[in-house]
C-alpha cells in the first residue's frame, strides 16, 4: 500500500513539473547568437525584434510567434509581413531558424 501511494505522489509531482514549464512563445524569447556568422537576433516581450550584426543592433519590426507545431516565428514591419521562419526547438538553449536561404543554428547568449 505504501509503495503504490509512493509512485502516485511521484507521478502527480513529476505532471506537476512538466506542466509547469514555459510555452514556446515565453521560450523563443531572449537574445540568440551565431557566434561562427557573427549574426543574431534579440526577440523581446513586448514584440520587437533586433538584428545583431557585429556588435550592432538595429530593429527588424515586430514579431508573432504560431506556439503549434510547425513553429514559426513571423516578422512584421509597417503591419506588413517581411519575414516567415520555421522554428526548431533544439533545447531551451538552442534553436534552428529555417528560412528559404537555409537552416541556421542559434544559441541563447546568457
Amino acid at each position: 500500500m505504501k509503495k503504490s501511494m509512493i509512485l502516485g505522489i511521484l507521478f502527480l509531482s513529476s505532471m506537476l513539473l512538466v506542466s509547469c514549464g514555459k510555452s514556446p512563445q515565453e521560450k523563443i524569447v531572449g537574445e540568440w547568437v551565431n557566434d561562427e556568422k557573427q549574426w543574431g537576433i534579440l526577440i523581446t516581450s513586448d514584440g520587437i525584434i533586433k538584428e545583431i550584426e557585429g556588435g550592432r543592433q538595429s530593429t527588424m519590426g515586430r514579431w508573432e510567434f504560431k506556439d503549434t507545431e510547425p513553429f514559426e516565428l513571423e516578422i512584421f514591419e509597417d503591419g506588413k509581413l517581411r519575414f516567415k521562419y520555421g522554428v526548431t526547438f533544439i533545447s531551451d538553449d538552442e534553436i534552428e531558424i529555417i528560412s528559404p536561404y537555409g537552416k541556421l543554428k542559434l544559441k541563447r547568449k546568457a
